[in-house]
């Protein structure tokens, strides 16, 4: 059980602590395990997390294996099982972020209205690498963090939409600490329908992907250096033919000062070439650089 605060507009939230995740995971022998929660994750009930990055997390992006439609950590009430043996594993589960909405118009277990993401992955990994195939269907209104606008748009405010998403990710690290760092890397490429026929430039194929490199004990032991370039889904086909202007890539630097044991302060520089996506005005352009300080307590 994981706990965070929550707050509801117009309420008081001084002291308002809600309850961020609560689920039951038991193994039930033969190398399976089950899961089941009333607030549970994807990545909960998924046997193996294909990546070594990152030590600390800057943008969303880059922590969700180079397929952040597959890997979209849906959660809500739902059910997983996974079976793992000798380095291989196979998972099974299925969440849906408004399966606690009582009114089957509006979410739900099952229904049109659920936000649901039902996935299998198949993995395999030892200690030092791993490799994981990845599909995941997600019904309209599942977040996918990052995409772009207009992907964002398809994936969300469309309730005739379904995404069907594939993704392969690995990760390798080096035997001991050193100048070669750890390397993640992953794709993603999705295809978007509809249950109604769409004008066309509508959403049909997303793709996304990243690389993460990651060097530990950086200049001192417990320190970390970290960066990840990529590009978050983005359109690549529409329909009716035409040509989609949606491309933007990330990039990411970060260096983990572990102070103690519980707290750990990282300095951080992001760049986003094209954040607007097609959505970009013609004949205008942005690009966005950010820095930030993260501190972080664990306790």
């Amino acid at each position: 059980m994981a706990f965070q605060e929550e707050c509801n507009p117009g309420l008081d939230c001084t002291n308002a602590v809600g309850i961020d995740k609560l689920l039951y995971q038991f193994p039930l022998g033969g190398g399976f395990t089950a899961t089941v929660g009333g607030r549970v994750g994807q990545d909960d009930m998924l046997a193996l997390w294909p990546s070594a990055y990152p030590a600390d997390t800057i943008l969303d992006l880059f922590t969700l294996s180079g397929a952040p439609a597959a890997y979209n950590k849906n959660q809500g009430p739902g059910a997983g099982l996974w079976w793992r043996q000798g380095g291989f594993s196979i998972s099974a589960n299925d969440v849906a972020a408004n399966g606690a909405v009582g009114d089957p118009s509006l979410g739900g277990i099952g229904t049109r209205s659920s936000a649901g993401t039902g996935t299998v992955q198949v993995g395999y990994a030892k200690e030092r690498w791993g490799l994981a195939a990845i599909y995941s269907r997600l019904q309209s209104d599942v977040d996918v963090p990052g995409a772009t606008p207009f992907t964002t748009l398809a994936y969300q405010d469309n309730p005739d939409s379904r995404t069907d998403a594939f993704g392969l990710s690995g990760f390798w690290r080096p035997a001991a600490a050193g100048w070669f760092p750890s390397i993640s890397a992953g794709w993603g490429i999705d295809g978007t329908s509809y249950g109604t026929p769409q004008a066309p430039g509508a959403l049909r194929t997303s793709q996304s992907w990243m690389v993460g490199l990651q060097w530990n004990d950086a200049f001192v032991k417990g320190n970390a250096l970290g960066m990840a370039v990529g590009q978050p889904s983005f359109a690549t086909a529409l329909t009716g033919g035409q040509t989609p202007q949606d491309g933007t890539f990330a990039w990411e630097w970060w260096y983990k000062l572990q102070l103690s044991d519980h707290i750990s302060v990282t300095p951080a520089l992001f760049y986003l070439s094209r954040p607007l996506g097609q959505d970009t005005a013609p004949g205008t352009s942005l690009r966005q650089l950010g820095g930030l300080v993260k501190t972080s307590f664990h306790f």
